[in-house]
Protein backbone atom coordinates (compact mmCIF):
# COMPACT_ATOMS: atom_id res chain seq x y z
CA UNK A 1 0.00 0.00 0.00
CA UNK A 2 1.16 3.37 -0.45
CA UNK A 3 -1.56 5.87 0.45
CA UNK A 4 -3.07 9.17 -0.99
CA UNK A 5 -6.90 10.08 -1.04
CA UNK A 6 -8.16 6.80 0.11
CA UNK A 7 -6.27 7.34 3.56
CA UNK A 8 -7.05 11.18 4.19
CA UNK A 9 -8.33 12.37 7.19
CA UNK A 10 -9.41 15.47 8.87
CA UNK A 11 -6.47 17.53 10.02
CA UNK A 12 -5.02 16.64 13.74
CA UNK A 13 -3.57 20.14 14.35
CA UNK A 14 -5.02 23.15 15.74
CA UNK A 15 -5.92 25.08 13.51
CA UNK A 16 -5.08 22.43 10.02
CA UNK A 17 -6.60 23.30 7.04
CA UNK A 18 -5.50 20.90 4.64
CA UNK A 19 -6.44 16.90 4.73
CA UNK A 20 -3.70 14.75 5.94
CA UNK A 21 -2.81 11.11 5.59
CA UNK A 22 -3.99 8.79 7.96
CA UNK A 23 -3.68 5.17 9.23
CA UNK A 24 -4.00 2.86 6.12
CA UNK A 25 -8.09 2.97 5.43
CA UNK A 26 -7.37 -0.45 3.71
CA UNK A 27 -7.86 -2.10 7.02
CA UNK A 28 -11.35 -0.57 8.38
CA UNK A 29 -12.64 -1.64 4.25
CA UNK A 30 -11.53 -5.28 4.94
CA UNK A 31 -13.76 -5.49 8.38
CA UNK A 32 -17.14 -4.21 6.35
CA UNK A 33 -16.15 -6.33 3.31
CA UNK A 34 -15.20 -9.10 5.34
CA UNK A 35 -13.47 -11.28 2.22
CA UNK A 36 -12.81 -15.22 3.12
CA UNK A 37 -9.36 -15.67 5.51
CA UNK A 38 -7.85 -17.31 2.56
CA UNK A 39 -7.97 -14.12 0.10
CA UNK A 40 -5.75 -11.39 2.06
CA UNK A 41 -2.19 -13.34 4.02
CA UNK A 42 -0.90 -10.21 4.84
CA UNK A 43 -0.93 -6.36 5.01
CA UNK A 44 2.30 -4.01 3.89
CA UNK A 45 3.10 -0.26 4.06
CA UNK A 46 5.34 1.01 1.51
CA UNK A 47 4.72 4.63 2.36
CA UNK A 48 2.09 6.95 3.75
CA UNK A 49 1.97 10.33 1.26
CA UNK A 50 -0.06 11.37 -0.86
CA UNK A 51 0.74 10.75 -4.67
CA UNK A 52 1.58 14.27 -5.17
CA UNK A 53 4.78 13.87 -3.38
CA UNK A 54 5.67 10.59 -3.79
CA UNK A 55 9.26 10.29 -5.44
CA UNK A 56 11.47 7.80 -7.75
CA UNK A 57 12.20 6.09 -4.56
CA UNK A 58 9.09 5.65 -3.37
CA UNK A 59 8.20 4.05 -6.84
CA UNK A 60 11.12 1.85 -6.44
CA UNK A 61 10.67 1.12 -2.65
CA UNK A 62 7.34 -0.26 -3.89
CA UNK A 63 8.62 -2.44 -7.11
CA UNK A 64 11.44 -3.81 -4.95
CA UNK A 65 8.45 -4.86 -1.98
CA UNK A 66 6.01 -6.18 -5.12
CA UNK A 67 8.73 -8.06 -6.82
CA UNK A 68 10.31 -9.72 -3.69
CA UNK A 69 7.24 -10.86 -1.79
CA UNK A 70 6.59 -14.53 -1.95
CA UNK A 71 2.35 -13.56 -2.52
CA UNK A 72 1.95 -14.05 -6.37
CA UNK A 73 -1.22 -11.87 -6.12
CA UNK A 74 -1.08 -8.12 -4.89
CA UNK A 75 -3.45 -5.41 -4.51
CA UNK A 76 -2.07 -1.48 -4.16
CA UNK A 77 -3.88 1.31 -2.58
CA UNK A 78 -2.70 4.32 -4.40
CA UNK A 79 -3.53 7.97 -4.62
CA UNK A 80 -5.15 8.98 -8.02
CA UNK A 81 -3.29 11.60 -8.97
CA UNK A 82 0.04 9.75 -10.12
CA UNK A 83 -1.83 6.07 -9.61
CA UNK A 84 -1.07 4.96 -13.38
CA UNK A 85 2.57 6.70 -13.14
CA UNK A 86 3.75 3.77 -10.75
CA UNK A 87 1.58 1.14 -12.15
CA UNK A 88 3.92 1.77 -15.00
CA UNK A 89 6.79 2.30 -13.01
CA UNK A 90 5.73 -1.11 -11.61
CA UNK A 91 5.11 -2.91 -14.88
CA UNK A 92 8.39 -2.24 -16.15
CA UNK A 93 10.69 -3.29 -13.05
CA UNK A 94 8.52 -6.50 -12.74
CA UNK A 95 9.45 -6.92 -16.98
CA UNK A 96 13.13 -5.61 -16.88
CA UNK A 97 13.53 -8.52 -13.89
CA UNK A 98 11.78 -10.95 -15.70
CA UNK A 99 9.10 -11.52 -12.82
CA UNK A 100 6.39 -12.81 -15.09
CA UNK A 101 4.12 -14.69 -12.61
CA UNK A 102 2.72 -11.71 -10.63
CA UNK A 103 -0.84 -10.52 -10.83
CA UNK A 104 -0.96 -6.65 -9.11
CA UNK A 105 -3.84 -4.39 -9.13
CA UNK A 106 -3.92 -0.67 -7.96
CA UNK A 107 -6.84 1.20 -6.82
CA UNK A 108 -7.62 4.25 -4.49
CA UNK A 109 -10.44 6.36 -4.04
CA UNK A 110 -11.67 10.11 -5.23
CA UNK A 111 -12.89 10.84 -1.79
CA UNK A 112 -11.71 10.00 1.42
CA UNK A 113 -12.59 6.40 2.38
CA UNK A 114 -13.49 8.31 5.78
CA UNK A 115 -16.93 10.28 4.05
CA UNK A 116 -20.11 9.18 3.38
CA UNK A 117 -19.90 8.77 -0.13
CA UNK A 118 -16.35 7.11 -0.49
CA UNK A 119 -15.72 5.10 -3.44
CA UNK A 120 -13.13 3.11 -1.26
CA UNK A 121 -15.18 0.49 -0.66
CA UNK A 122 -16.17 -0.54 -4.26
CA UNK A 123 -13.13 0.17 -5.38
CA UNK A 124 -11.09 -2.16 -3.09
CA UNK A 125 -13.72 -4.79 -3.66
CA UNK A 126 -13.50 -4.77 -7.23
CA UNK A 127 -9.79 -4.97 -6.49
CA UNK A 128 -9.91 -7.82 -4.27
CA UNK A 129 -11.99 -9.86 -7.02
CA UNK A 130 -9.96 -8.28 -9.61
CA UNK A 131 -6.95 -9.73 -8.41
CA UNK A 132 -8.22 -12.86 -8.06
CA UNK A 133 -9.49 -13.34 -11.61
CA UNK A 134 -7.00 -11.61 -13.44
CA UNK A 135 -4.15 -13.34 -14.83
CA UNK A 136 -0.53 -12.03 -14.19
CA UNK A 137 0.24 -8.50 -15.31
CA UNK A 138 -0.23 -4.83 -13.59
CA UNK A 139 -3.53 -3.80 -13.64
CA UNK A 140 -5.54 -0.43 -12.50
CA UNK A 141 -9.23 -1.16 -11.27
CA UNK A 142 -10.95 2.02 -10.73
CA UNK A 143 -14.56 3.47 -11.26
CA UNK A 144 -15.63 -0.44 -12.08
CA UNK A 145 -13.52 -1.22 -14.28
CA UNK A 146 -10.21 -3.29 -14.53
CA UNK A 147 -7.52 -2.26 -17.44
CA UNK A 148 -3.98 -3.14 -17.81
CA UNK A 149 -1.97 -0.54 -16.73
CA UNK A 150 -1.21 0.65 -20.31
CA UNK A 151 -4.44 0.29 -21.70
CA UNK A 152 -5.85 2.98 -19.12
CA UNK A 153 -6.13 6.53 -18.38
CA UNK A 154 -8.23 9.98 -17.01
CA UNK A 155 -10.69 11.74 -18.81
CA UNK A 156 -11.51 15.23 -18.09
CA UNK A 157 -13.64 14.70 -15.55
CA UNK A 158 -11.09 12.36 -13.69
CA UNK A 159 -12.22 9.14 -13.79
CA UNK A 160 -10.37 6.24 -14.93
CA UNK A 161 -11.52 4.90 -18.89
CA UNK A 162 -9.67 2.97 -21.34
CA UNK A 163 -7.07 4.53 -23.29
CA UNK A 164 -8.12 5.79 -26.65
CA UNK A 165 -4.58 5.80 -27.74
CA UNK A 166 -2.28 2.75 -27.79
CA UNK A 167 1.26 3.61 -26.42
CA UNK A 168 4.49 3.40 -27.82
CA UNK A 169 6.23 -0.23 -27.53
CA UNK A 170 9.64 -0.40 -25.97
CA UNK A 171 11.99 -3.02 -25.72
Amino acid sequence: MLSGTIDKDYPKTTGGRAFEVGEPSVRRVMARLRPSRSVITSLHTVCRKDSLDLTEDDRQALATKVSEASQTRVVVTHGTDFLIDTATHLATHLRHRGVTSKTVVFTGAHTPEKFRDSDADFNIGVAIGAVQAAGPGVFVAMNGILLPWDRVERDDTGQFVPRRRQLPVTV
